[in-house]
């Protein structure tokens, strides 16, 4: 049996964060549910990232920035992600033909519900969630998911 890589690891991570936020979403738990709904997204771009060699697994086996300055930068969670990888992936859509280019391109556009997620408000009392972010931020984690999972269908990431 084949070992699990990392990036399986995240596309599977994604899956159960989404089943987890879907159902905290429809039992009105919005808070945690807007919670899982960044970590679809995030666990997709990751998975994403790693597929396509845009950014290094080593040392840690944990997703590295290339190296500035001659350190490497551990990829944070959103919206450090968006921040550090948005120019990468602007140049590999650029650099791809065809269904991959266009599936980075969609996942830069849709990640834009997550500007200002941050994993930090799972720690705040929940008052200030906003109903409709949230449902704004479900459309997006699906729309990354969907085309994470048809970056892994079609095979033109891999």
């Amino acid at each position: 049996m084949p070992e699990t890589t990392l990036q399986d690891h995240y596309a599977s991570a994604a899956l159960r964060h989404h089943d987890d936020a879907v159902y905290l979403h429809e039992d009105g738990r919005l808070p945690n549910a807007d919670h899982h709904y960044g970590f679809v997204a995030e666990c997709a771009v990751k998975s994403l990232l790693i597929r396509n060699n845009l950014v290094s697994v080593e040392p840690h086996n944990r997703p590295w920035l290339p190296k500035q300055n001659g350190k490497p930068r551990f990829l944070g969670h959103f919206p450090s992600l968006q921040t550090d990888t948005e120019p990468m992936l602007a140049t590999a859509a650029l650099q791809m033909h065809g269904r991959g280019g266009t599936i980075l391109s969609g996942v830069i556009t849709a990640w834009q519900p997550f500007a200002n997620w941050s994993p930090e408000d799972r720690y705040l009392d929940g008052t200030s969630v906003d109903p409709a972010q949230v449902s704004d931020r479900r459309a997006a984690a699906e729309q990354i998911l969907s085309l994470h999972e048809q970056a892994l269908i079609v095979g033109v990431l891999t």
